[in-house]
């Protein structure tokens, strides 16, 4: 929208947030609540999206990049004097603005566009999104007229006792005609308890000036919830949490236990797929049709492929193909690719490793920094040693390779395809296919360490 200009406020602190990190980038479904709110406006394709900054401003202007302008404000004196620091911005832009807060992580596109459509449809001076609570203190109370617009935002602070028993209250987000806000933000004065410039005085303002701002009840009380400390921060996890869940079953995901289930909202799951409890699903995961995951499966930034199975595990960085079984109790860490229908089973971990095609490793094994192709067989107790105290080096196994059980492979050491090895063998160099006696039983004695003087 060539004609609408957004505007969202980040700069405060949060102090019931004891944090020293800014409020707006605390993680709400695996994403800092700024970043909902932005994704959130950056639909609606406005000319310009403004971030006024205050607290750790350098921060929060780090996080933001290229996706809008910051602007800071120096001294927080309130919401109205930290719309003011973008009118240099607004003074020649004839349209609307949009206003919302940083920290209101579960608003919709859809709410906000409604907001825009009623001021549009009735050409009033304002639009602002209102909602009912049955304990609405500290908010702010819609004061309205007798033909239902709002006549004044009044703070808590400075409400009478009638006007604290209102339930209905303000949320923090406008839709304005910014010529008409211009001219009321010129009027705005502090004269409140908290001494500050509030951005609803310009509601009252309007009002005078013979403008109507228009209210926009919504009816999910929970979708324009504030988050000012760590409660109401895991309230809003678990709002959203709940709001994604619903969204992947209407995908066609069966999820056992929506409310022990932790899907963030960056992860695309494929239809048919079944997520079981205590499953945790993070970052930018990528889930293929038919899978079964958890319970007790741990997946952050991986790709699971089609018809894979994951159970009591942690999977992190790791692209995993399909017919993959994953578990119990396996790891596997960050630079793993893993082919199609490998087994990697019960206290195995893979780190840094690629794995061929029908591939196994079932059993009490670690692979690191290791090639291994296809078809091959990792016995029991196998373990790459790939660590020289020095540096991490690297194993290599062609396909159809087989390994006893309790092998270990010290690297550099490379395979040829089609090798077998009986168990306890230790193999220090390279295995030919002419040359299988390279492969000792016998372990290698490590060099015996000089002491460290005291």
């Amino acid at each position: 929208m060539k004609d609408l200009m957004a505007i969202i406020l980040a700069a405060g602190q949060g102090t019931r947030m004891y944090s020293g990190l800014p409020k707006v980038l605390h993680n709400v479904a695996g994403q800092p609540m700024l970043d909902h709110v932005l994704e959130a406006i950056e639909a609606l394709e406005p000319s310009k999206i403004f971030v006024v900054t205050g607290f750790m401003g350098d921060v929060v202007r780090d996080h933001v990049g290229k996706r809008a302008i910051c602007v800071t404000q120096e001294k927080r004196l309130g919401t109205a004097h930290a719309v003011k620091q973008v009118v240099p911005y607004l003074e020649n832009f004839d349209g609307e603005v949009l206003i919302t807060v940083g920290d209101a992580p579960l608003i919709r596109t859809e709410t906000l566009r409604e907001l825009i459509k009623r001021r549009r449809a009735h050409q009033v001076a304002a639009t602002v999104a209102t909602t009912e609570l049955e304990d609405p203190t500290g908010y702010g109370r819609i004061v309205r007229n007798r033909d239902a617009t709002v006549r004044k935002i009044v703070e808590e602070k400075d409400t009478n006792i009638y006007e604290a028993a209102i339930q209905e209250i303000n949320t923090g987000i406008y839709v304005f005609d910014n010529k008409q806000l211009l001219a009321a933000l010129r009027l705005v004065r502090n004269k409140n308890a908290q001494k500050e410039y509030y951005l609803t005085d310009t509601v009252e303002i309007l009002g005078r000036l013979g403008g109507e701002v228009e209210p926009v009840m919504g009816e999910d009380s929970t979708e324009t919830m504030g988050v000012n400390s760590r409660a109401e921060l895991a309230r809003a996890e678990a709002y959203l949490r709940h709001r994604i869940a619903l969204s992947v079953m209407e995908a066609g995901v069966t999820v056992i236990d929506p409310d022990t289930t932790y899907i963030d909202k960056q992860v695309r799951i494929g239809r048919d797929t079944v997520i079981h409890p205590f499953s945790v699903l993070k970052g930018r995961c990528e889930i293929g049709e038919g899978g079964d995951i958890g319970p007790h499966a741990h997946i952050t930034d991986s790709v699971i492929g089609p018809r894979s199975h994951t159970r009591f595990c942690c999977i992190d960085n790791a692209q995993l193909g399909a017919d993959v079984t994953v578990g119990p109790y396996s790891s596997i860490r960050p630079g793993c690719t893993i082919g199609d229908n490998v087994r990697v089973g019960t206290f195995v971990e893979v780190t840094r490793s690629e794995i061929g095609d029908n591939s196994d490793i079932l059993h009490l094994s670690y692979i690191g920094d290791a090639h291994i192709g296809e078809r091959c067989s990792i016995g029991t107790g196998s373990l790459t040693v790939n660590f020289d105290g020095k540096r991490k080096r690297e194993t290599t196994l062609g396909d159809d390779v087989f390994l006893g059980s309790k092998t270990s492979l010290v690297a550099p050491v490379t395979v040829d395809a089609d090798m077998r090895f009986p168990h306890n063998a230790v193999l220090t160099g390279d295995v030919k296919n002419d040359a299988p006696k390279s492969a000792k039983k016998a372990p290698v004695k490590a060099k015996a360490r000089p002491k460290k003087k005291k």
